[in-house]
């Protein structure tokens, strides 16, 4: 029987515990992680699931699983990558690329948090000394390859935020976003859509959070740059405060500053957590 931690979505241990195949509770979250291994050459570690899988069987994808209960995230990637591939990771190579809060999508119910990992490795493929089954071949392919296989219908279709995030890691990539340049600002304008009201197109969406945009400041999309703020717990109409952080989309045209209206710094897992109501619905990362 297998046990997992529950969260809060501020990634806060809540103590209590959920046994895998039992549906989750609402509001409570448990974390999984993705695992990518690449080599020198540029290349990643892809898997082929079990045939016996009940999910996605003779799909490909990358490592990763369900942490359990009393486990970290990175003791969970390390875990998950013996059992399926058996190869030994160790901490030090690992990076985490980013974490995203799913809770329902499309009407599936997800309620988890997945950290997505890099982990660098130039060994021999050992899936002889894999500790179970759920694997049936492994292999190391090109990001091109897993492109062509992933177009092919023979990949995980939840692993396509690969194309978008992983710019970032790509040998020679000149994909590396920095806004220094915009964190520290002082900025202000008016909030269109106020901590309690409900998303225009879609009634089920209310915001947790003050919502809003930069006067005189103009956005990718064209728009005037929106902004989440925080620091207080009422509707505003306006505000003034300072970016502490930017949240990347990486499948979308339009950025996210994070303003703080005394400047206080928040913590990650509190913006995620506040934000991922909309955020949810794409692939992003904040960077300070």
């Amino acid at each position: 029987m297998e046990k997992w931690d529950l969260y809060t979505k501020y990634r806060e241990k809540t103590g209590k515990e959920h046994v895998r195949g039992e549906e989750l509770p609402d509001g409570l979250y448990h974390l999984v992680v993705h695992v990518w291994i690449r080599n020198s050459k540029g290349e990643y570690l892809i898997s082929k699931r079990a045939a016996d899988r009940t999910v996605n069987p003779l799909m490909w994808e990358s490592a990763g699983g369900s942490v359990i209960k009393g486990e970290d995230s990175i003791e969970g990637a390390i875990r998950e990558v013996k059992e399926e591939v058996g190869i030994n990771l160790q901490k030090e190579s690992g990076k985490l690329v980013f974490s995203k809060i799913r809770g329902e999508i499309d009407g599936k119910k997800f309620n988890d948090i997945m950290d997505v990992w890099l982990f660098e490795y130039d060994g021999e493929l050992s899936l002889g000394n894999a500790t179970t089954s759920e694997v049936e071949d492994c292999r190391w392919a090109l990001p091109e390859e897993i492109k062509q296989m992933y177009d092919n219908g023979e990949f995980v279709e939840t692993l396509d935020y690969f194309f978008y995030v992983f710019k970032e890691y790509m040998p020679d990539s000149t994909y590396k976003p920095d806004y220094s340049n915009i964190t520290g600002k002082i900025v202000s304008g008016r909030i269109d859509r106020p901590l309690g009201s409900q998303h225009p197109r879609n009634k089920k969406m209310i915001y947790p959070i003050n919502y809003g945009y930069v006067e005189g400041v103009f956005a990718e999309d064209g728009a005037e740059q929106d902004v989440y703020v925080f620091g207080t717990d009422k509707p505003l109409d306006t505000y003034k405060g300072k970016v502490i952080a930017v949240l990347h989309r990486f499948n979308d045209v339009e950025d996210k500053w994070i303003v703080s209206l005394d400047g206080t710094d928040i913590p990650d897992e509190k913006i995620l957590g506040d934000i991922y109501f909309q955020e949810q619905f794409f692939y992003g990362k904040l960077y300070r």
